[in-house]
């Protein structure tokens, strides 16, 4: 008697998330006297990157999904976001930053992303996007420039060449991003004590 086997593995590209200017995005100090105790505090934005990179052309995706929870209700505002420069307080795209010592919800993050300058191996290229396990990719809105993500992982985005908007294989894509910050006021709030702003967030590939 002899014996065949028959071995073998299958594997994806490696491919790895990086953000500019690393994985902190720091909004500094503000005096809880210097905020408004009857209206939403709106602390501005920071821009940041995020650059996917892979071993060879490689279809993947990409998804964010808020860590803390716990976002106020509230609307954030800067320009270049999309419906009239606002995150509506109904909107999806609110990430949590903590509570007060007191177990009050401080506030909340917006993070968008600019379609017009994503790019794919150095070129511009259309932003698309779907549920997690859905064939069916569609262009990731079609409006100004900044538009946002959404908190929750079942969506994920990635670069496509043009109609049908479907993924394309890329070694290196970049996704500018913007995030926007505000708190509630004061009187919500009502702080004693040094209260740190604390969000956080896991952006996962996804192998397609």
């Amino acid at each position: 008697t002899a014996q065949l086997k028959v071995q073998g593995v299958l594997t994806n590209d490696a491919c790895s998330p990086t953000l500019s200017g690393g994985t902190t995005i720091d909004f500094g100090t503000f005096p809880v006297d210097s905020l408004s105790s009857t209206a939403t505090n709106q602390l501005g934005h920071k821009d940041t990157s995020l650059s996917i990179s892979c071993t060879s052309p490689t279809q993947v995706s990409w998804s964010i999904e808020d860590n803390v929870g716990d976002a106020v209700a509230l609307d954030i505002l800067d320009s270049g976001f999309s419906g009239g420069n606002t995150y509506a307080a109904t909107s999806s795209a609110h990430f949590g930053v903590g509570k007060t010592a007191g177990g009050v919800p401080i506030g909340a993050y917006a993070v968008s992303i600019n379609k017009s300058a994503s790019t794919a191996d150095g070129v511009t290229k259309y932003v698309v996007t779907t549920g997690i396990g859905n064939n069916a990719w569609g262009l990731f809105f079609d409006g100004p420039s900044y538009d946002y993500t959404d908190t929750y992982s079942q969506y994920s985005l990635t670069a496509a060449r043009v109609t049908p908007y479907t993924p394309m294989a890329f070694t290196n894509a970049v996704f500018p991003l913007r995030i926007a910050l505000a708190v509630d006021k004061t009187s919500t709030l009502a702080i004693t004590d040094d209260t740190p702003i604390a969000g956080q967030a896991t952006i996962t590939l996804h192998y397609l």
